[in-house]
């Protein structure tokens, strides 16, 4: 006797591929975010690295000096951070034995999920708190300097692109 005739409901076809295709597609953009973060910089001026600490534009926008000094302040509070990275890898081990599972389980894999978005709003709070404290040490013109730079690439890049 199949399951379907001991009364277990059968899940059609469509909604399991759907469901593959979201957690591919969930898999694809934390294994991005994980290989920036695990990478020690990214580009020459170390922009991409800074992104993925939720800074965004800022990452780009600082002037070279400021970049290197918020790349200072970053490595230096050191464990946390490689901590929260190698913690990353574990979320992504831990979605690829979910994968592996039959049947698949998904409340594993929302744990899963659920940790590596905590992890990166972790990264995220780091990054904003560093870059906090970089603008704290600027003069009034570097702010509007930065200020002036951040609204040249918002014009470039932003929706509006006015």
């Amino acid at each position: 006797m199949s399951e379907t005739q001991q009364g277990k409901p059968r899940t059609a076809g469509w909604v399991k591929v759907a469901l593959a295709v979201s957690l591919a597609l969930n898999l694809a953009i934390v294994g991005m975010v994980a290989g920036v973060v695990l990478r020690r910089g990214g580009g020459d001026d170390g922009a991409p690295a800074l992104r993925t600490l939720g800074l965004g534009p800022f990452g780009i926008a600082l002037s070279r000096e400021d970049r290197d000094e918020l790349r200072g302040r970053i490595e230096r509070r050191g464990a946390p951070l490689r901590e929260d990275r190698r913690a990353i890898g574990g979320t992504l081990r831990a979605v690829q034995a979910v994968l592996l599972a039959d049947p698949f389980d998904r409340a594993a894999a929302e744990a899963a999920f659920a940790r590596s978005r905590e992890l990166a709003a972790s990264l995220q709070e780091s990054g904003h708190v560093a870059l906090l404290d970089q603008i704290e040490t600027m003069t009034p013109q570097e702010r509007a300097d930065l200020a002036e730079r951040l609204s040249r690439m918002m014009r470039r890049f932003g929706p509006d692109r006015r």
